[in-house]
């Protein structure tokens, strides 16, 4: 019993520091995506589909493809053989997304390891002032780094990339970090 309480006071603090956004005192604040609930639904949901199909086709055996989905717009992010790239795209385009953009890491090695300059890159980017890390996803691969997700602004965009430019180890990094899209509005009658 104690350790349920224990771990149910856990979960109840956590819920806690997220509700201090505004507060000094909050480390991360509440996920502020600027898309509608439906937006970010279907992008999950979108997201899931495709790697399930990849899963599906066998594409997470001897090599590494994450799917990220922003406002209909897929992003293939990974390693994958020369061979099997077109295969990837082709199958997130049978899902009918605004654009599949596909990111093709080339194997490659560096001094640090990827789960090293992953955790200094995040606890960066959740350090830094006037930054919503929340909304930003990442991928670290042999010094290469990819920034993908929705920023408040240009500014909130470059402040990111800059951020990520001066972590220790990182060679190069590419930005699919997109502005906040407007809903379509009803065609009026």
């Amino acid at each position: 019993m104690k350790r349920v309480m224990a771990g149910l006071a856990s979960v109840i603090m956590v819920c806690f520091v997220g509700l201090l956004q505004g507060c000094p005192y909050g480390a991360y604040g509440i996920y502020d995506d600027e898309r509608l609930m439906d937006t970010i639904a279907d992008d999950k949901a979108l997201a899931t589909a495709i790697k399930t199909d990849l899963m599906k086709a066998h594409f997470g055996d001897s090599f590494s493809v994450s799917v990220y989905c922003y406002y209909g717009n897929v992003f293939l992010v990974g390693e994958a053989p020369q061979n099997v790239r077109a295969k990837a795209v082709a199958i997130a385009r049978t899902f009918k997304p605004r654009s599949v953009t596909p990111h093709w890491f080339t194997p490659d090695r560096n001094e640090r390891g990827n789960l090293a300059l992953a955790a200094d890159l995040r606890t960066s980017l959740i350090g830094t002032r006037g930054l919503s890390s929340t909304r930003i996803d990442t991928e670290v691969n042999a010094g290469r780094v990819v920034l993908l997700g929705i920023v408040h602004d240009d500014a909130e965009k470059q402040l990111a990339i800059g951020v990520a430019r001066k972590i220790k180890g990182v060679i190069s990094v590419t930005s699919y970090l997109m502005l906040p899209q407007k809903p379509a509005q009803p065609a009026s009658q």
